[in-house]
């Protein structure tokens, strides 16, 4: 069999070209840290890849949902539990009032401080979430749940809407929440047995009106509203935490998704560098002695061999 000068020669330029490809790409792989540097490289995997990315940037999206949801969660609850703490004070007050040795300037005294805490409950009832939004107006969250008309009765100019938002599988919990469902109005029944419906905002001014007028009647009848205001508010606290609960919850699982999902993108992606610089030196070696044999090879002709 003859080999011929150029077939040597093009099998050692050959070697030498691909052993360079090799050293090439080693290099860039180390220059970005990444396995893959085209799709092409190893399409399996750079599907893989783009899977992984896919399903970690929806996990991220939900994250801030369920953070969004949380931190409006934690506003409502201040807001509910000051609620609480100021009808708590109204009904200690209206106890008071009811008491037969006050006489009527001591009831005048009571109302001023009553009429306070409506007002503060009417300011609470307007209470914003970190981003300006309106907790107790549903889906209005630019409008002010709560304001008063030129007669001085509070109006709810919030809608009724309430979105949910997912909580994990099959699972929602509500997002925004009506004022007319925590302030929600009381029920009365009158001397021949009918209910009445009055608003939450009425019934305080009616309370406070009965106790600067020392109406007896009417400030028991106001310490019965109270007892209803009472319950609503804190069962409308006992579902914001339940949701948190929930979210929170959800946010945990989220989390632990989430790295689990970027541990294994880090295994189909990331470059080991031990391997990679390994994989580098061996391949400069190899280039390295494909570069002297071709340099020997390229010295020899016929006059040496019939020499030798």
């Amino acid at each position: 069999m003859k080999i011929s000068t150029s077939f040597l020669f093009e099998r050692a330029t050959e070697r030498m070209s691909t052993i360079q490809n090799q050293l090439a790409a080693t290099q860039a792989q180390m220059a970005v840290s990444k396995k893959i540097l085209a799709p092409s490289d190893s399409p399996d995997q750079a599907a893989a890849i783009q899977r992984l990315k896919g399903e970690i940037e929806r996990q991220g999206s939900q994250q801030l949902s369920m953070n969004v949801a949380l931190r409006r969660y934690t506003a409502e609850e201040s807001a509910l539990k000051s609620s609480v703490d100021l009808l708590t004070r109204i009904k200690e007050l209206g106890i008071k009032a009811a008491n037969d040795t006050l006489g009527p300037s001591d009831r005048k005294a009571i109302a001023v401080e009553m009429r306070s805490i409506r007002d503060q409950l009417l300011s609470t009832g307007n209470s914003q979430d970190d981003s300006g939004n309106y907790i107790f107006s549903a889906t209005r969250v630019n409008t002010p749940a709560f304001a008063e008309d030129s007669n001085g009765n509070v109006i709810y100019q919030g809608d009724q809407t309430q979105t949910n938002i997912p909580a994990g599988v099959e699972r929602t919990v509500k997002f925004t929440r009506s004022g007319t469902d925590i302030f929600s109005r009381v029920i009365r029944t009158d001397s021949a047995g009918n209910d009445q419906s009055v608003g939450f905002f009425k019934a305080i001014d009616e309370m406070v009106d009965a106790v600067e007028a020392s109406n007896t009647s009417g400030i028991q009848q106001g310490i019965g509203d109270v007892a209803q205001m009472f319950n609503s508010v804190t069962f409308a606290l006992a579902q914001t935490g339940s949701d948190q609960v929930v979210v929170q919850s959800q946010i945990d699982v989220l989390d632990e998704t989430s790295l689990r999902l970027k541990s294994t993108l880090s295994d189909v992606q990331d470059l080991d560098y031990a391997e990679a610089a390994t994989r580098m030196n061996k391949e400069m070696m190899a280039l390295e002695a494909a570069m002297s044999s071709f340099a020997k090879i390229s010295g020899l002709s016929l006059f040496d061999y019939i020499r030798g």
